[in-house]
């Protein structure tokens, strides 16, 4: 690890400006790239460095009107420089500039209002870069340094003077080495574009890595298996004979017709065409079904398959789920929560996001309860807009003194179930601890065996 002196700042910072690849008129680029260096070196960021923080960070802002040095300066630069130089532009610039989802995140972070898009662009390059560069043999900065020495650096970068050769090789050996260190794929994950999309929404930085680790959680478990999907909605398509409403609906028959079906529900007048002759052997029967034009009627499904299903879950005092046991990566109320997401999309993705309503009820009997519910809802807002929008999801609370929900119901509590004449219809698991407890047999939180248990037991099969 090698620490930046005070005494060598200003001229570290203005031999890194010599590596610059991006195309930025001094007198922008000095007090705005500065910025961005400054807000992440405070926070932590301390080995990214400058060349990677100016280049990238104007790519974000400029998007598609980034620029290369090259296409300026590629003539004046010293003959044994050129390769490095533009391999540089090749292998970062270049590979940038090509990744889809740098400029998605240039076009989230421009759709900003104009005070926020310098926090959103520092906050993107900690995103892209802090983990892949932490590893590597970097300059530590100081950022008590820079904010000292800031108007003597913006100086020398517009003075714009050369370093001399230590300097300059000191500099592309930084760059050098913080390439090496890139990673090969995209440069921002979809979480980090989801973020930013958000960024005006997510102002603290506790409020984004809760919701981070909600997602982590979230897509950790696999997506339901297409057997257990299909069974599952074979099971849910039963007809309901026993529906309080189903005389009302027709269950059978026929309601229209069609050029496609199956022979035995031909209408009867398309046998007329048979022993109709028209040449070669054929008849018009024969001609109309390779030409597909025969008519068919359709059944008449029950409407009962087509009422958008309610699935409840409830979280029972959500504070005292607010504690990580040392054998889960994460708080259990993040677990349950994750699950529940997981479960959402599961349900979405078997039975059409139209065809599904899902009920979130938090279960607060004091006051940290409420607290903790309202903080957590207003998380959940966040990854469930859409579907709020759309009104397939409803996040509300539960009163401890009402009934319990009934029907397809799915709670959580850290508490056993009550007994047998007080129990809810729905499917108790009990969490908290590092196996969670359903019916008195013990589920692994982050396993896909036990989502498609809670599907099958307490979700859809009544």
């Amino acid at each position: 690890m090698r620490l930046l002196r005070r005494a060598d700042s200003v001229t570290a910072l203005c031999a890194a400006a010599y590596t610059f690849g991006a195309q930025v008129p001094i007198d922008e680029a000095a007090p705005r790239a500065l910025g961005w260096l400054r807000r992440l070196w405070a926070e932590g960021a301390d080995h990214l460095p400058f060349v990677f923080v100016h280049d990238l960070g104007f790519l974000l802002l400029h998007g598609a009107r980034f620029r290369l040095r090259s296409t300026q300066d590629l003539g004046a630069w010293p003959e044994e420089e050129r390769a490095g130089r533009l391999a540089y532009e090749d292998q970062a610039l270049g590979r940038w500039l090509l990744d889809e989802r740098v400029l998605q995140a240039s076009a989230a972070i421009n759709g900003l209002a104009a005070e926020l898009r310098d926090a959103a662009i520092a906050y993107a390059l900690r995103l892209a870069l802090e983990a892949p560069l932490r590893g590597a043999d970097l300059l530590i900065g100081n950022a008590a340094f820079l904010r000292e020495l800031e108007a003597e650096i913006v100086e020398g970068l517009r003075a714009a003077a050369p370093p001399d050769e230590a300097w300059r090789r000191f500099a592309f050996e930084i760059r050098d080495t913080a390439i090496e260190a890139l990673p090969r794929g995209p440069l921002f994950s979809l979480a980090d574009l989801w973020e930013l999309e958000r960024f005006a929404a997510l102002p603290l930085e506790s409020t984004r890595l809760a919701l981070r680790a909600l997602q982590a959680v979230r897509d950790a478990l696999p997506p339901v298996h297409v057997a257990i999907a299909g069974r599952l909605k074979r099971l849910a398509q039963e007809i309901p004979v026993e529906d309080k409403d189903s005389d009302h609906f027709p269950a059978g028959g026929f309601d229209a017709l069609s050029s496609q079906g199956r022979m035995e529900n031909l209408v009867r007048s398309e046998v007329a065409y048979v022993d109709t002759e028209i040449g070669g052997g054929l008849d018009l029967f024969d001609l109309r079904y390779v030409l597909g034009e025969l008519l068919y009627y359709t059944r008449d499904d029950s409407p009962l398959l087509e009422a958008r299903r309610v699935f409840t879950f409830v979280i029972d005092q959500p504070a005292r789920l607010r504690h990580k046991h040392k054998g889960l990566p994460a708080q259990t109320l993040t677990l349950v929560e994750g699950v529940l997401l997981r479960l959402e999309r599961d349900l979405s993705d078997i039975f059409g996001a139209r065809a599904v309503e899902t009920r979130w009820l938090w279960r607060a009997q004091t006051s940290e309860d409420e607290a903790a519910a309202a903080e957590e809802e207003a998380l959940l807002r966040q990854l469930l807009a859409s579907a709020l929008a759309h009104r397939r999801v409803r996040l509300s609370r539960l009163d401890p003194e009402a009934a319990w929900p009934s029907g397809r119901c799915l709670i959580f509590s850290p508490m056993p179930p009550p007994p047998k004449k007080d129990r809810p219809e729905g499917v108790w698991m009990r969490v908290g601890d590092l196996a969670w407890i359903l019916e008195e047999m013990s589920y692994t939180p982050l396993r896909r065996e036990t989502l498609d248990t809670l599907l099958l037991r307490g979700l859809l099969v009544r």
